[in-house]
């Protein structure tokens, strides 16, 4: 059982990560509820909203969050305001909405006695470019866009809040989860976007060569390892979370054609801006601390997210 929790909150329950996460302590039997506006509705819910409760409000209202954090032990922070594609447009409204928000909502925490703040931080984009050895967390960080530097930002702000003031917390720095409930219409997740466009006979677009490296893990994997850190008694505060293999977007297609059966013939895109070209995590350390390895292999889920698109997206 998790540590210090009988009953969890999570802010931003309803969404792609949120939603696994939220069905997880379900299925364990905690007491969960789930924090948001439901703009986009509660369809990712369906299997298990019977089970926990929905509390509307504003994350960026004082008096909604105050209200929705009482009487909860652990605070699942997978909020966000904007994606790495909005907040490259506007990073001014990033630091006004997650950052300056997120600083409200421990401090909001703190004063509701809430014992733990867990945080989904980037594990894919805070360490910035690199030489393509695996990634391990005390490497060094240079971030090279806004939506990296907002996350690095937050941590460093639940590390003031431990240190000042005793609040535990635990980052996962993930690599690149998907999977099933990820929307393939959005602006993150290049592997539903690409089974998207395969099961529509659209060309993949890939920008450049194709041969960007990346660290992509399954939703449930990703799940798993969360709880995992949380189900022991480490006093690590900060995981890598990935499958620590490196894989190109050409890899991801000829995967996608023995999934899916189909010609691929993705589109290449010349694209001048700034992309980290090699990015995989090193994750021996949440395996020494919980015993944790992926369970998932990379053909295997992109099967399951196919089956997924091809039913919901047809």
């Amino acid at each position: 059982m998790v540590v210090e929790m009988d009953t969890c909150i999570i802010f931003g329950g309803s969404g792609f990560i949120g939603s696994h996460l939220a069905e997880e302590l379900v299925r364990r039997k905690y007491e969960v509820k789930i924090f948001g506006t439901f703009q986009n509705g509660t369809g990712n819910l369906t299997n298990f909203i019977d089970n926990v409760e929905l509390i509307k409000g504003d994350f960026l209202n004082p008096r909604d969050v105050s209200s929705a954090l009482k009487d909860v032990d652990v605070l699942f922070h997978y909020i966000s305001t904007t994606n790495p594609a909005t907040i490259a447009r506007n990073p001014v409204f990033d630091i006004e909405t997650n950052v300056i928000g997120s600083v409200k909502l421990f401090q909001a925490a703190l004063e509701n006695d809430v014992k733990r703040i867990v945080y989904p931080s980037s594990g894919g984009t805070i360490y910035g470019e690199t030489n393509g050895e695996p990634i391990t967390e005390s490497s060094a960080k240079n971030p090279i866009d806004p939506y990296a530097i907002s996350k690095l930002t937050t941590e460093r702000y639940l590390e003031y809040f431990h240190h000042t003031y005793g609040m535990k917390y635990t980052v996962f720095r993930y690599s690149n989860p998907f999977g099933e409930r990820q929307n393939p219409l959005g602006r993150q997740g290049v592997i539903p976007q690409f089974l998207y466009k395969i099961l529509h006979n659209e060309p993949p677009l890939i920008f450049g060569n194709g041969t960007a490296t990346r660290d992509y893990i399954y939703i449930k994997d990703c799940i798993d390892a969360t709880l995992a850190v949380l189900d022991s008694r480490t006093k690590e505060t900060v995981f890598n979370v990935g499958s620590g293999e490196a894989t190109t977007l050409l890899k991801l297609i000829d995967i996608m054609r023995e999934v899916t059966g189909k010609e691929i013939h993705p589109e290449f895109i010349t694209e001048h801006k700034k992309y980290i070209s090699k990015n995989v995590l090193d994750i021996s350390k949440i395996h020494q601390e919980t015993g944790w390895v992926p369970s998932t292999g990379l053909n295997e889920s992109i099967k399951k997210t196919w089956n997924w698109i091809s039913t919901c997206f047809i």
